[in-house]
């Protein structure tokens, strides 16, 4: 069983996240979908949540979970307290998969599992 970590704040990164699992899925794998509330900054969290769960549901068990505080101390905390494979996160909020945005690299910096940084736009 691999247990996958998707950190995700827009429905954009829940939908390139979904693409890059769903080949990779096998029998037993678990998905855990965090996202961190972020006081006084706009966002489509909770569509991002579902998303998850219409998208993967069907294929493999899908958690969801919303966090308050700081977002990269709260995808290292979630991924050391659950015994994560992989984290699946997003490049940054704004800009291409070469910006990589402060919360990606603070996680980077603090994990020795593996970050799949999926393309801010998956077409």
């Amino acid at each position: 069983m691999t247990q996958y970590l998707v950190a995700t704040a827009s429905e954009r990164t829940t939908e390139a996240a979904c693409d890059y699992l769903s080949d990779k899925l096998e029998d037993g794998d678990r998905v855990n979908v965090l996202t961190v509330d972020v006081p006084d900054e706009s966002d489509d969290r909770e569509a991002a949540l579902d998303l998850a769960q219409i998208r993967l549901a069907d294929v493999t068990e899908v958690r969801t979970f919303r966090r308050d505080g700081e977002p990269a101390r709260e995808v290292v905390t979630f991924a050391r307290e659950n015994d994560v494979d992989e984290i699946i996160m997003g490049p940054a909020r704004e800009g291409g998969l070469s910006t990589i945005g402060s919360t990606t690299r603070a996680v980077l910096s603090r994990v020795d599992e593996p970050v799949y940084v999926v393309p801010s736009d998956p077409t």
